[in-house]
């Protein structure tokens, strides 16, 4: 138990912290059309695009593989951890997809998706997480350490929280100086929950 719950916390930990750098070549040139209004486009292009593939350097793909190895370490104490599972293959389609989109689409096509698949990485990621965390809950909770778990839950909430706003600042706004700021916000977040999972299982595992 106790490999699977470092193995999730380290997945966790990666996803929250997102430094991503400019890397491989330019995307071909993109041009407006005038169904989708120039403002929308303008934030398309110029805050989820950009100009070239933008790589996380604290892998966001690895953290996936740390959750899933994680929680097939768990699967036994419950089978619920399952939907987590399934849903990871489809967080790292969605990654490489947005990378890779700006290359084999173009105009409309390319913008509906870039925006939808965008949003909807954001919604598969919280529903993982959901599932992953409800699971190690379950494995490790006991009436002793129920205020923890309660802590631990209202940590969780407000990091997914964030994780939605800052979905919508990054589209509106870029990633600037607001994004980095309110990241910290999520990032906090994360660590407090996860300091309280530290608690809850390490009065498990020692036996209580």
């Amino acid at each position: 138990m106790k490999k699977g719950i470092i193995l999730i916390a380290a997945g966790i930990i990666l996803l929250a912290v997102d430094i991503r750098i400019p890397v491989g070549r330019e995307y071909p040139k993109m041009e407006m059309v005038e169904e989708l209004g120039e403002v929308i486009q303008g934030k398309i292009i110029n805050n989820l695009i950009g100009s070239r593939p933008r790589i996380d350097i604290i892998s966001d793909v690895l953290g996936y593989i740390l959750l899933f190895a994680g929680s097939l370490l768990l699967l036994r104490y419950n089978m619920k951890m399952v939907w987590g599972m399934l849903l990871i293959p489809f967080d790292i389609y969605l990654y490489l997809t947005i990378i890779r989109m700006p290359y084999v689409l173009a105009l409309k096509d390319l913008y509906l998706k870039s925006a939808g698949y965008h949003f909807l990485m954001t919604a598969v990621e919280i529903l993982t997480e959901f599932f992953v965390i409800k699971g190690v809950i379950s494995a490790v909770k006991c009436l002793q350490t129920e205020w923890n778990i309660n802590e631990l839950l209202a940590g969780w909430i407000l990091a997914m929280f964030s994780k939605g706003i800052l979905s919508g600042i990054h589209f509106f706004f870029g990633r600037g100086i607001f994004y980095l700021s309110y990241s910290l916000v999520m990032i906090g977040a994360t660590a407090f929950y996860l300091n309280r999972l530290y608690v809850v299982a390490k009065f498990k595992l020692e036996g209580n």
